[in-house]
């Protein structure tokens, strides 16, 4: 693990990934669910 200081701009790092990864997982989970709903469709 680095060594983090803590400091405003650190901080500022963990909320665009927090972001990222919400929108990452958010993303999958959409493309997960129209790919099965496409498939469902299907048969």
């Amino acid at each position: 693990m680095a060594d983090i200081k803590l400091n405003s701009d650190s901080d500022d790092v963990g909320t665009k990934f927090k972001i990222i990864g919400i929108s990452v997982t958010l993303g999958l989970n959409a493309i997960v669910f129209i790919w099965y709903f496409f498939f469902s469709g299907l048969t």
